[in-house]
C-alpha cells in the first residue's frame, strides 16, 4: 500500500511536469544503472511520456527511472484519462514479438470450428486442476471459432512427475488424446522422443508466466487463471488488435 501511494505521488508530480514531446534518452544512463543490478546494463531503455522519467527493461521486468538514474519506481504506468497500463502495453508488446517466433506445429492444437476468429496459446500443466477445467471448456471455444494451442508448463519445472507426464503426451502419437486421457486422471504409454516441453518452460517462464493456466493471445495479450469459454470469447472479442 505504501508503495502504491509513494507511485502515485511520484507519477502525479511527473505528469504536472511532462513535457510535450518525449525525452531523449541520455547516453550515460544504461551506464549509470549497472551498480544497481549486479552490473548489467538494461536490456532496453526509452522515453516515457513524463518528463525526464524513462522505462528501462531487464528480461521480463520493467522499471521507470529518472534520467541521472537518482530515482527508481517499481509499478505500473498508469494513463488515467485512458485508465490503461502503459507498462502492460509494452509487455503485451514484447509478448507478441515473442509469439511470433513459436512452432505452432510443437503445440498440441485444437482447432477451430469453421472460421477461425482467434488464436489462444494455453501454458498448461496436466496436474493443475483448473488447467484440467479448462480443458473442458475447449469444445465451446473452438465452436465459437477460437483455436487453442497449448504449450507445456510443468509448474514443478523440469525432471518432475509432471514433465514427464507431458513428455508422454508430446511423444504420443495422438497428443490430443493423450492430452485429453492425462488430464481426465489416466495413465498413458511412457515414451521419450524429441520434445518441446522444457523449452516451453523456458518460454513460459520468458513471457512472466508464474501459474497455469496462462492464456497468451497472438497479439500478446495474457490472462492468468481459468475463465469460461463464453467469457474468453468476449475478452477476445473485445482485445484491441496490435498494430
Amino acid at each position: 500500500m505504501y508503495k502504491k501511494t509513494i507511485m502515485g505521488v511520484m507519477v502525479g508530480i511527473a505528469l504536472a511536469t511532462s513535457l510535450a514531446m518525449a525525452d531523449d534518452v541520455p547516453a550515460d544512463l544504461g551506464d549509470k544503472l549497472k551498480p544497481m543490478f549486479g552490473g548489467s546494463a538494461p536490456d532496453s531503455l526509452k522515453a516515457t511520456p513524463l518528463a525526464n522519467i524513462f522505462e528501462a527493461k531487464f528480461g521480463g521486468e520493467i522499471i521507470y527511472v529518472s534520467g541521472d538514474a537518482r530515482y527508481v519506481l517499481v509499478g505500473d504506468l498508469i494513463d488515467a484519462q485512458t485508465k490503461s497500463s502503459l507498462t502492460e502495453a509494452s509487455r503485451s508488446a514484447d509478448r507478441q514479438g515473442i509469439m511470433k517466433t513459436i512452432d505452432a506445429s510443437k503445440t498440441i492444437e485444437f482447432k477451430a470450428k469453421g472460421d477461425e476468429k482467434h488464436i489462444l496459446y494455453v501454458f498448461t500443466d496436466v496436474d493443475c486442476p483448473f488447467c484440467v477445467k479448462l480443458h473442458k471448456e475447449v469444445p465451446a471455444l473452438n465452436e465459437a471459432g477460437v483455436t487453442v494451442r497449448y504449450l507445456a508448463y510443468p509448474r514443478a519445472g523440469v525432471g518432475s512427475p509432471a514433465y514427464k507426464k507431458m513428455v508422454n503426451v508430446w511423444c504420443a502419437d495422438n497428443k490430443q488424446e493423450a492430452l485429453t486421457k492425462v488430464k481426465n486422471g489416466e495413465t498413458i504409454e511412457t515414451k521419450e522422443c524429441a520434445n518441446p516441453v522444457a523449452d516451453d518452460f523456458a518460454l513460459g517462464q520468458k513471457l512472466g508466466v508464474n501459474g497455469t493456466p496462462a492464456l497468451v493471445t497472438a497479439d500478446g495479450l495474457m490472462i492468468p487463471g481459468f475463465r469460461p469459454a463464453a467469457d474468453l470469447v468476449k475478452m477476445l472479442d473485445a482485445a484491441p488488435k496490435a498494430k
